[in-house]
């Protein structure tokens, strides 16, 4: 029987620190769970809320999958693919974000999101809705700079009228 998980039983640390351990479970074909961090792939998924469950990729990666894989300085990242290049190479981007990251070597993957608990609801990765969601986040990257420069405008002009009300 699944009990919930207190608090005190859950506790944040850095993955660099337990990577060799992870990596070693992903080689014998296992998977881990972790908890986002950050904001740079909301509204997808949310630091601290949402988890994803990672394995070793099992197939090629193409666009619009998840990656967690390590810059050249060390940092795990988890964006996604936006591109794949004639070399091989990706392309990825936060879905909170719209500068692109070229240059991801296969090399540099170290595991790809297969599952995901969003806001509570667990789903695979190769659902069909959530695939479409995928394909029509990418295809506005162009637009997602002047998008969330106006919601960020709205936002704060939604709190500036909401204290003026209350005066």
């Amino acid at each position: 029987m699944n009990e919930p998980v207190s608090e005190s039983c859950v506790q944040n640390v850095d993955l660099a620190e337990i990577f060799p351990i992870l990596r070693e479970v992903l080689e014998k074909g296992g998977s881990f769970e972790l908890t986002v961090t950050g904001t740079s792939m909301y509204p997808t998924l949310l630091g601290g809320r949402d988890q994803v469950v990672l394995q070793k990729a099992d197939r090629p990666l193409r666009r619009g999958d998840l990656p967690l894989y390590r810059r050249r300085n060390g940092q795990f990242i988890l964006h996604r693919i936006v591109s794949v290049q004639a070399d091989g190479s990706f392309t990825c981007c936060g879905d909170h974000q719209w500068i692109k990251e070229p240059g991801i070597r296969p090399e540099d993957v170290e595991a790809l999101a297969v599952r995901f608990c969003r806001k509570g609801i667990r789903f695979d990765a190769d659902v069909g809705h959530y695939r479409r969601w995928v394909r029509f986040w990418i295809l506005i990257l162009p637009l997602r700079k002047p998008i969330f420069r106006a919601a960020g405008f709205l936002s704060g002009l939604r709190k500036k009228l909401g204290k003026q009300k209350k005066v």
